[in-house]
Parts: C-alpha cells; sequence; structure tokens
C-alpha cells in the first residue's frame, strides 16, 4: 500500500461512508470527498466505515471515457493496463476497490451480478467468493425480471435491454448518427 499511496496521496477520491440512517452497510450513496492519502492513513490506523469504490472516469475529447479515474490515473506508468492473465481482452475500465473490515463484524457484498469482467486481487486477509454461471440467472430471485442472457454472458432485465458489449439502443443510435455527420462531411 506504501507505493501506490505515496504516487498517489494528493489524488482527489469520493469514498463511501458507512454512516446511513438506513443502517451500516455500503452501497447507499454516502459518500464522502478526500485526498487517497488521507484515506489509506486512515484505514491503516483501523477504519472500518470507509469503502473507496469505482470512482467516475473522466471523459476524453472524443467522447468516450478514460481508462483510468483517480487515484490509479497517478499510477498509469505502474500498471500493467493489459495484464497478461486477461489474454487478448482489452480492459474497459480499471477500478479499484479498498476498505477494511472489523474481523470480529465481517462484511458482505450481497448476491450481485457485474456487468463487465472483473480480476480480483486480494491485497492481505481472505475473503470467499461464490460465483454462479449467467445461464443460472433466470432460477435466481433478482431484482428484475431476467429478459435475455446474452452468450457471452451479459445479463440483460425487462426493460433495460442491451447489445451483448452492453451498449443501449440510444448508444447505438448516437454512434450511427455520428458516423453519418462524418459521412457527409466527407
Amino acid at each position: 500500500v506504501e507505493q501506490p499511496r505515496a504516487a498517489a496521496a494528493d489524488e482527489p477520491v469520493q469514498v463511501e461512508e458507512r454512516r446511513c440512517p438506513e443502517g451500516r452497510a455500503f452501497g447507499r450513496g454516502c459518500k464522502v470527498a478526500m485526498r487517497f492519502g488521507e484515506l489509506v492513513d486512515r484505514i491503516e490506523g483501523g477504519e472500518t466505515r470507509l469503502y473507496l469504490t469505482t470512482q467516475e472516469l473522466p471523459l476524453l475529447s472524443g467522447g468516450g471515457e478514460a481508462l483510468l479515474a483517480p487515484p490509479l490515473s497517478a499510477l498509469r506508468e505502474k500498471l500493467p493496463l493489459r495484464p497478461r492473465l486477461a489474454g487478448s481482452l482489452c480492459p474497459q475500465s480499471l477500478n479499484l476497490w479498498y476498505g477494511r473490515t472489523d474481523l470480529r463484524e465481517g462484511t458482505t457484498s450481497g448476491l450481485h451480478h457485474d456487468h463487465h469482467d472483473n480480476l480480483y486481487c486480494l491485497l492481505r486477509g481472505r475473503k470467499r467468493l461464490r460465483l454462479y454461471a449467467p445461464s443460472d440467472a433466470p432460477r435466481m430471485r433478482t431484482h428484475g425480471r431476467v429478459r435475455r442472457v446474452h452468450p457471452n454472458g451479459r445479463i440483460n432485465y425487462a426493460g433495460d435491454p442491451t447489445a451483448a458489449d452492453g451498449r443501449t439502443a440510444h448508444d447505438v443510435l448516437r454512434w450511427r448518427l455520428r458516423r453519418a455527420r462524418r459521412a457527409r462531411r466527407r
């Protein structure tokens, strides 16, 4: 943790804070702004109410999103942007989740699925992961009715259709309009 802390100490981050009136859970939108170095100091000092999750990705001039957000953007030269383990896969974004738990209480993220592939690295301690095949989704109690499971595992829910790569119909329409405008300019 010391090397990333030194390189990214001054980077601004939005940190979830377990203080919401609804209970002790993270993921309720209670966020505080701080510098990454302060977060590391507090977590290394024993703080268990703070959790760094996905940061908003900066927009690129061409309209897409950057691959990295703070604090990882400050570590760009030290990170393998395409780890060998990923093979031919190209990352859509790289994120860092960072926190600490009280060993007597433990924590859980609850049963959920992510829309993108993940490479999970635990730096210290232990964590139990239960993995289910996307094809199990229709038999599970999901938030929403499963409409389709794409061959690549992407799950669609009724009222929220996407292509297998995650693009919505609106995304595809915007792409087609941009392509048509470029063709007219030529």
